[in-house]
């Protein structure tokens, strides 16, 4: 594996891009499989995950080209596991990434069980904070930009821990509703994509020789992040309430901000 796209303009829009669209499968995903189960049985489901499967291999088999040097370095993880830069941007991305797996984790309790939503509702009305990063992401070029990759970071987490407080705000004083926990959380989708448009640039930067091993360290640590404070969390503090979404924001924004503060304070 290597990031092909590492340094070059496109790159945050790229990134940004794909961790949009990552987003909408757990968000289109209900609403397709409970279309084509009603419609044709819940065996079409696999039918049509196989028939996807094969078209995407015969399209990456025909038109991805090697992109591995005939010349390969010498693979040290040292270098990559001791940088600073690496864990504080790839800590952010762990924020990001993870603010979502909490967001729907927790969602089906509180907009289904909680708030009434019906089944297909609360899909669409899930669908729509992954339309939001799409959107945001459209202009992630121009703010990487104008900010560079740690002030891009810095006003991710700032747009996050937003979120997180207009959650507590909704927890504290209203029902749950579209208002008090899907409102907010189009905030943090904005902040999610301003995020993840620079993470990986800010944490791969230094690692061009290496940047397959970069890049599947990268994703590792933040997968293990998520994973394991995530879920401790949603067990902490219950998966029927914003409280666990509000509280991994805050405790992992903060984090990334004192790493960026850190990487900021040498080179005053």
């Amino acid at each position: 594996m290597r990031d092909v796209y590492g340094g070059r303009p496109e790159s945050s829009t790229i990134y940004s891009l794909l961790g949009s669209i990552l987003s909408f499968v757990p968000a289109l995903g209900p609403i397709a499989g409970a279309l084509i189960s009603d419609r044709f049985g819940w065996r079409a489901i696999f039918l049509v995950i196989g028939l996807l499967s094969i078209a995407a291999l015969f399209n990456a088999s025909m038109r991805w080209h090697e992109t591995r040097p005939a010349v390969t370095a010498k693979i040290d993880v040292r270098p990559i596991l001791t940088s600073l830069p690496f864990w504080v941007y790839t800590g952010g991305f762990s924020t990001a990434m993870g603010a979502f797996f909490v967001f729907f984790s927790t969602a089906p309790r509180i907009l289904i069980d909680e708030a009434g939503f019906s089944g297909i509702g609360f899909s669409f009305v899930f669908a729509t904070v992954a339309l939001v990063m799409i959107v945001t992401a459209r202009f992630a070029k121009g703010f990487v930009m104008r900010w560079g990759i740690a002030g891009s970071l810095a006003r991710g987490m700032a747009v996050l821990l937003l979120g997180a407080a207009l959650l507590v705000f909704g927890e504290l004083f209203l029902q749950p509703s579209l208002v008090s926990f899907v409102m907010p959380m189009w905030i943090i989708a904005i902040g999610i994509v301003l995020a993840t448009a620079v993470t990986a640039n800010g944490a791969l930067a230094a690692f061009g020789d290496t940047a397959g091993t970069a890049v599947a360290f990268y994703f590792c640590v933040q997968s293990i992040i998520v994973g394991f404070a995530g879920t401790f969390f949603v067990i902490l503090l219950g998966g029927d309430n914003a409280w666990p979404l509000a509280g991994y924001i805050s405790a992992t924004a903060l984090t990334t901000l004192a790493g960026l503060w850190c990487l900021w304070e040498p080179a005053r």
